[in-house]
């Protein structure tokens, strides 16, 4: 199996993603300073982390990141709009209100003032998430309760009652289902610690709005009567936690009805017993300069956190990240190998999934011999998927803060079959300069497992068709059998195609998409109101790479009359109403390019689109190309290699699993042009005007309300333009495949 993007690795991007997108702006002017007590390896969160942690995400340098925003010049450049000027007065006119009068107030009080910097200073450095090793059994067993709930229990019904006449019956199975779990997995059945930590400068401030809230918590029991004697002081080490307790006396399992669920009386009792004895607490205090706000069994998972033993950093998998701790961290995630090997499916899931088979074959009456023969050919399809799984393997990322703005990386440790690293993407060449966006990668077995695909696909409708022929009449058979004489040469023939032409012609295993928009256009369609602006369209492409140019001109003719001889097929034996309006396909134009070929299919008239549009292809010795019109193709096809200055796509010749770019500022190029239109389009003198704010700015009093709106528009859009290119390079080394990303950022 391959392989899919960690979670560790998914966190962090959108985390990116976002900063980058709310803030507008690189953090220039920070200077490039050593690693600071507050991000050091042995005082940061990271420190505190116990090797068996299943998981575990930080987010740092927050206040640094949020003050270079605020002080940039792309930041400026907003604030000083007039509507913006005029949104800030608005807010400020409410909040000095009479309305938010008892909220004043109480910001004025000196321990909510307190409570307000306690907060902020909590959020300025070091934020954490951390999950104990206990996540693993947790997460494993919620698997097989999903898996009992979803597949095992309604899977038991349906061979009592095939029919589903009692659905009370399917749903009491579901339960069944995730109890029988349950009972199986006696010592799995309680919460796994979770953690999550703020780095305090104060912890004195922080502990007395603890006690304020241990105060507020007093009247819970007046409240509810149950959370008498819950709420209370729990010392973790030599730290004083305040908590709060749960336990499974708190729900009444004696009072539920237990005997439409269980098959045998009792079956049930020694679930009921550990389910009253579960426990959850929540916990909040101050360890190790952090303030602390736990889920788990108990508090005591807290001493994990700087206890004793090996710590998080003397993991291998962490090696990569010790290289760069005098970077600039602005985050950090890490998943375990015993986190993701329970996440994905196992040798035992293959297993349990045969056994679920037989059990349906017999409940479906299967002749023995038949069933044998089914049940030795999905114990060779078993044994051949499971040695298809891939051993899972921890993930690691991180990224920091670089001169050109961020800059990140992510390990995903394991084996990757279906993954080519050796040889250079050679389609980045075809990518056309500078497109909005392209993403190249390299894949291997194609063809070896297409074959394999194929084989077993064959070898259950062995099986399928005879037991489908036994239970239809004589009229279906007849007539089953004479669309099998039509249908089934066909498929053998779409079957050979694929493996005897196409993919032995795609060998290479490259394959790309772009998105572009450098084709304008003065009137795309006569409906569209463009009064003659020349406006951009997107443009989609996908390339692969081409091994055997002939061989894949004969699969795409040979295609072509597959599909012929399909349509003439369904003219012969359908209805007349139902019958194609044509049985040859229409034959492309072809136009010899600088670099290949390229064919041509123009879409009808009648749909009054730019004639450029169409469906083109283009073909070289390398290059395979799909696009919407001849002059993208032929601008693939002639290779533009990316135009990147530095960052991890800076060498394209050095070998790559998989490339990504993304250019934002010509995406906003792309679409300003429409949104200028809309503007332009728009009744916007109808809003009112920015009045004062805009004079208080310097701005001309005499400015209709088009314009005005006009320049914010624009000025926000320049100012869009402040996130720069982002690119991506992933390879395999080490047992590791690492994908080294950036995200370029200017303020101007």
């Amino acid at each position: 199996m391959s392989h899919q993007a960690s979670p560790s690795a998914s966190r962090f991007r959108p985390l990116l993603a976002a900063v980058l997108l709310l803030a507008v702006a690189m953090p220039v002017g920070a200077e490039d300073k050593k690693l600071d007590s507050s991000l050091g390896l042995i005082d940061s969160s990271l420190g505190l982390i116990p090797a068996d942690a299943a998981f575990y995400g930080s987010m740092l340098r927050n206040r640094e990141q949020f003050q270079a925003v605020a002080n940039s010049k792309t930041w400026a450049k907003i604030t000083k709009l007039p509507f913006y000027q005029l949104a800030r007065i608005a807010v400020q006119q409410q909040f000095d209100s009479e309305q938010f009068a008892e909220v004043r107030a109480w910001m004025k009080q000196d321990e909510n003032r307190d409570l307000l910097a306690m907060l902020t200073d909590a959020v300025s450095d070091d934020i954490f998430c951390y999950g104990g090793g206990n996540w693993v059994d947790f997460i494993d067993l919620y698997q097989q309760m999903y898996s009992g709930m979803r597949y095992t229990g309604p899977i038991e019904q349906f061979f009592k009652d095939p029919n589903f006449k009692d659905q009370k019956a399917m749903q009491y199975a579901q339960i069944r289902g995730m109890l029988r779990v349950l009972a199986r997995n006696p010592k799995k059945m309680k919460f796994p610690d979770l953690v999550f930590g703020f780095k305090i400068k104060d912890a004195k401030k922080a502990a007395a709005q603890i006690d304020r809230l241990e105060m507020m918590a007093q009247i819970l029991p007046t409240l509810v009567p149950m959370f008498k004697d819950r709420v209370k002081r729990t010392k973790v080490g030599q730290d004083s936690f305040l908590t709060l307790n749960f336990d499974g006396e708190m729900i009444p399992w004696d009072e539920i009805d237990w005997k439409d669920v269980e098959e045998a009386a009792g079956e049930f009792d020694g679930v009921r017993k550990n389910l009253k004895k579960l426990t959850l607490t929540v916990s909040l205090g101050v360890r190790h300069g952090y303030l602390l706000f736990a889920i788990g069994s108990t508090a005591q998972g807290l001493t994990a956190l700087g206890g004793e033993g090996p710590r998080l950093t003397s993991r291998a998998e962490l090696k990569p990240l010790m290289a760069h701790l005098e970077k600039r961290l602005t985050g950090v995630g890490y998943n375990s190998k015993a986190l993701a090997t329970v996440s994905q499916m196992s040798k035992e899931d293959i297993d349990q999934l045969t056994v679920m088979a037989e059990k349906a074959l017999d409940a479906a009456g299967v002749a023995e011999s038949k069933r044998k023969a089914i049940m030795k050919d999905l114990s060779g399809l078993a044994s051949e998927f499971k040695k298809s799984l891939s051993p899972a393997g921890a993930s690691l990322s991180f990224s920091y803060l670089s001169e050109r703005g961020y800059e990140g990386y992510t390990y995903e440790y394991g084996e990757f079959p279906d993954r080519d690293s050796s040889k250079p993407l050679t389609l980045l060449q075809h990518v056309g300069g500078n497109p909005i966006l392209a993403t190249v990668g390299r894949s291997k077995n194609s063809l070896e497992q297409y074959q394999q695909i194929s084989k077993w696909v064959k070898i259950a409708f062995g099986h399928a068709e005879p037991l489908i022929l036994e239970k239809i009449g004589e009229a279906e058979r007849k007539q089953y059998e004479e669309i099998s004489k039509l249908v089934f040469p066909l498929l053998k023939r779409f079957d050979e195609i694929n493996a005897k032409m196409l993919l032995p012609a795609l060998a290479d295993g490259q394959a790309g998409l772009v998105l572009d928009a450098k084709w304008k256009s003065k009137q795309w369609h006569p409906q569209l109101p463009q009064g003659g602006k020349q406006l951009p369209m997107p443009e989609l492409a996908l390339l692969v790479g081409v091994s055997d140019r002939d061989l894949l001109e004969k699969a795409m003719k040979s295609y072509g009359k597959l599909i012929e001889d399909v349509l003439v097929e369904i003219k012969k034996h359908a209805p007349p109403d139902s019958q194609p309006p044509f049985t040859k396909l229409p034959a492309p134009e072809v136009k010899e390019g600088t670099s290949g070929k390229i064919y041509l299919w123009r879409l009808p008239k009648e749909l009054q689109v730019d004639a450029r549009v169409a469906v083109a292809t283009g073909l070289s010795e390398k290059v395979g190309v799909v696009a919407l019109s001849a002059e993208h193709v032929e601008r693939l096809l002639s290779g533009k290699p990316l135009k990147v200055e530095g960052g991890p796509l800076a060498n394209t010749k050095r070998p790559l699993t998989g490339a990504s770019y993304f250019n934002w500022p010509v995406f906003v190029d792309a679409f300003s042009p429409w949104v200028m239109f809309a503007v332009e389009q728009a009744p916007l003198d109808l809003l009112p005007a920015p009045g004062n704010a805009e004079k208080k700015q310097g701005g001309d009093a005499n400015k209709t309300q088009r314009e005005v709106i006009v320049f914010h528009v624009r000025t926000i859009l320049e100012a869009l333009k402040a996130i720069g290119i982002s690119t991506s390079a992933t390879y395999i080394r080490d047992g590791a495949m690492i994908t080294h990303s950036e995200i370029v950022l200017h303020d101007e």
